[in-house]
């Protein structure tokens, strides 16, 4: 039975604990660590054996799912430790250690492996590292692991809008290239503050990532479950597949002065219980603080319970990095403010020819504070370089303003370089078929790839349709 198929029997399922927190429990030696001391996922190379049997103790307790010891096993995280040129090779042996734990305790039940692929140690969002280093960061991560016989992909702990939205496309594309096709689980992070770390609401994530398949949506690390609580019933009430929660062990603790996770196992699963009775979560699991005692508990008192129907009601949104707008406004109608445009505004126009930067972002905060629910962004003018300038714009506008962006552009490279840039659930303004449906396929094609919505005019090689008639074939 694939996952996909465990999936739509609509019962619980049962993932793992934390790996950290077993792997820091092991007596290991500077031999083991093989000079790359803190590095978790070189251990998949050097004792393999006891990376098994930490995965065995999970399936013993009761497990459905266990993930893999690559939590940080992309090329970003193993730069730290001169081990990018191995990034493959870590992933491949991670999943085939999971794989054989799973293979010799699938008699009873069906047991499977989540490639885990964390949110690495640089935000994309924030401009310490770019979208061709993440994208590749993930993609050697994401063949690795199907190479070693993941059963799922699990992009989680996550932090950055943009980096989920590249680790995505990365992870799609690997499928593409291995001839595979996986589910793919997304797990946030919401902090305390009750947005991800650079900001971004839960329902923004859920409007930026409304475009892709992502197969179930969840949340974990961070906190313990009492804080998750009203967020997951968001989601709850929202997504449209399964939903998914894995805590920590309560919030970390100094205790002795040493890092502790303190909520008790019964507490634990009081909290959990009642996120999959009362708001309908398929998936349950554990994070930081975490062990098999606290799997094998959860599995006990979750045993032959019914889940809750759910019935999700997602609106169609936009979103910034920040926020989400519904594109249907009560009272109507959506406002795009169209004064950050060489095209509509003189004063714009002057900051971007004297690269006055903040006066740019000045005009987008100006149209916030005075309504708008969207943003159009056109910087073309001719004798400068429309790419370059729409990098420094959408850079500095997406992680200051709130307003979703409208990418106004007639070049498609800058367009994608807008999408590659950009967190949030960008509108590409515009498609027509002035000229024949080339370029209009190649726009939506990139809107398909980066989860971009589209505004289609009514216009064909003939110009702009009049009649109700043709612009209705022209649709």
């Amino acid at each position: 039975m694939s996952f996909f198929e465990r999936l739509q029997q609509n019962n619980l399922i049962l993932f793992d604990g934390a790996m950290g927190t077993q792997i820091q429990a092991l007596d290991l030696d500077d031999k083991n660590w093989s000079g790359k001391t803190g590095c978790s996922e070189i251990l998949n190379l050097t004792i393999p054996e006891q990376i098994q049997r930490l995965h065995e103790n999970y399936y013993a307790a009761g497990a459905d799912v266990v993930e893999t010891n690559t939590l940080g096993a992309n090329r970003i995280v193993l730069a730290e430790y001169d081990l990018q040129e191995r990034t493959t090779e870590i992933n491949r042996a991670a999943a085939r250690i999971a794989r054989r734990a799973a293979d010799s305790y699938s008699k009873d039940k069906p047991r499977y492996v989540a490639g885990s692929m964390g949110p690495g140690t640089k935000l994309i969002s924030l401009g310490q590292t770019d979208f061709a280093t993440m994208y590749r960061s993930y993609f050697d991560q994401a063949v690795g692991l199907i190479e070693g016989g993941i059963d799922l992909f699990i992009i989680e702990t996550c932090q950055d809008l943009l980096a989920i939205k590249t680790g995505l496309l990365a992870a799609h594309d690997a499928m593409a290239k291995t001839g595979a096709r996986l589910p793919v689980i997304v797990s946030i992070t919401v902090e305390t503050t009750g947005t991800l770390l650079v900001g971004s609401e839960v329902g923004a994530v859920m409007a930026a990532l409304a475009p892709y398949d992502v197969d179930v949506l969840g949340l974990n690390c961070a906190t313990g479950p009492e804080l998750m609580r009203p967020y997951i019933q968001q989601i709850c009430q929202q997504f449209k597949g399964p939903v998914s929660v894995m805590p920590n062990a309560g919030l970390p603790q100094n205790v002795d002065g040493k890092m502790a996770y303190t909520l008790s196992i019964e507490e634990f699963v009081h909290h959990l219980k009642a996120m999959v009775v009362e708001e309908g979560v398929q998936i349950v699991g554990g994070c930081c603080g975490t062990t098999p005692d606290y799997i094998r508990a959860l599995g006990a008192a979750l045993a032959n319970i019914d889940l809750l129907p759910r019935k999700p009601a997602m609106q169609s949104s936009v979103a910034s990095l920040f926020s989400s707008q519904n594109l249907r406004q009560d009272p109507a109608p959506f406002f795009v403010g169209e004064r950050a445009n060489t095209n509509g505004s003189k004063q714009f126009r002057e900051y971007l020819l004297a690269d006055d930067w903040d006066g740019i972002v000045s005009v987008a905060m100006e149209q916030q504070r005075t309504g708008a629910h969207g943003l159009d962004l056109c910087v073309a003018y001719t004798g400068r370089d429309e790419k370059a300038d729409m990098q420094q714009a959408v850079k500095r506008i997406a992680t200051q303003c709130n307003l979703p962006l409208f990418i106004d552009s007639t070049d498609t490279a800058v367009i994608e370089q807008a999408l590659q840039l950009y967190g949030g659930r960008a509108v590409i303004n515009s498609i027509n078929l002035e000229d024949g449906e080339e370029r209009a396929d190649t726009i939506c094609r990139l809107a398909k790839r980066y989860g971009a919505g589209l505004i289609a005019l009514t216009i064909d090689e003939k110009g702009m349709a009049l009649e109700i008639e043709q612009k209705l074939h022209i649709a």
